[in-house]
């Protein structure tokens, strides 16, 4: 028996009568939560090259993923053996130039049959063509989604020119925001605040940075300079409570010039 079957074996008695109480008590929507925790798991460790972490994290993947199937089969919607069956039919549909007789001499040619094949299969179930926006998951993270949608305008000319342009947007946004402040719209504040977002995610994707990488740096040095607070004030027989503003500052200070403390 192979790793996959036997690993889908165990999950098969844990699932059982005699299995785990915790197991069998979540539902669609808890398994769907986990796997996202562990996914961005897994992203953590892969950033990481040294790290030998990849496996025993995809593994996680895998049991939620698993378990989601198994949770359809045991509730009477098609389970794991239709999810591997459509999931290979549909790889074998969506590549043409692979399994059938296109061609794609790019990656782009190659998301392109993709994407037709797409359209394909849904005027197969007699569906209308959805939106050219319209097949971004939207429980996806919003910065996330920000830029999957401003990528997807550009393929159609939707699009400006320069990152000058893209930066004079974003002083715009910002000025309209800062119009804004001193009234007590909470509803304008959102809205204005939301344009300035999506302007700074247009700027990083013409800089060729991805904002959720540089978020994600910047959440970093804020955490460890933060905790070099902390430890300073532990250090000084102080707790973050105690502690005024101005210590913790001039602490703040210090910290950007610390080296970074020890694995």
């Amino acid at each position: 028996m192979s790793a996959l079957a036997e690993l889908i074996a165990t999950l098969r008695i844990l699932r059982g009568p005699d299995g785990c109480p915790w197991d069998r008590k979540q539902t669609l929507a808890d398994w769907c939560r986990y796997l996202l925790d562990e996914t961005y798991e897994f992203q953590d460790v892969v950033a990481q090259p040294e790290s030998e972490a990849a496996a025993d994290e995809l593994g996680d993947v895998l049991f939620v993923a698993l378990s989601c199937a198994l949770w359809l089969e045991e509730h009477g919607h098609p389970g794991l053996e239709a999810a591997a069956t459509r999931a290979r039919d549909k790889i074998v549909r969506r590549h043409p130039h692979v399994f059938g007789d296109r061609t794609a001499r790019t990656a782009e040619e190659g998301l392109q049959h993709w994407r037709a094949a797409k359209v394909a299969e849904a005027r197969a179930r007699g569906e209308a063509d959805p939106p050219f926006l319209g097949t971004l998951p939207r429980s996806m993270p919003s910065l996330r989604r920000a830029l999957a949608v401003q990528r997807r305008v550009a393929e159609v000319g939707f699009e400006w020119e320069t990152a000058a342009q893209v930066w004079a947007k974003v002083l715009e946004e910002g000025r309209e925001l800062h119009d804004v402040l001193p009234l007590d719209d909470h509803a304008r504040l959102e809205d204005e605040l939301g344009d300035l977002l999506f302007s700074l995610v247009n700027l990083s994707r013409f800089l060729a940075v991805d904002p959720e990488s540089a978020l994600g740096g910047t959440i970093a040095k804020f955490t460890t300079r933060f905790a070099h607070v902390e430890r300073e004030l532990r250090a000084r027989g102080r707790s973050l409570h105690e502690a005024s503003l101005v210590e913790m500052d001039a602490l703040w200070e210090e910290a950007k010039g610390a080296p970074p403390p020890p694995a």
